[in-house]
């Protein structure tokens, strides 16, 4: 996991450390309703890139996530 979206999870979203691996599901993490619609809130204002809540959630895991953040820095 980068140190980007790691920032993001710890600082900003309190998410605890200890349970944020690449093959951590989302609910595993931390994850709720809320934690998805501010992560997307924040990567709107951050990197200027729109993620869903819906894609963010189809992600699954903190990997795919993170592969999916990426992906969507890369269109812009």
């Amino acid at each position: 996991m980068t140190g980007d979206l790691t920032s993001i999870l710890i600082d900003d979203l309190k998410l605890p450390a200890d349970h944020l691996t690449d093959d951590a599901s989302l609910d595993g993490a931390g994850f709720d309703s809320l934690t998805i619609v501010e992560l997307s809130v924040l990567l709107t204002d951050r990197y200027a890139i729109d993620i869903s809540d819906s894609e963010i959630k189809g992600a699954a895991t903190i990997g795919r996530l993170e592969l999916l953040i990426q992906r969507k820095r890369d269109e812009r």
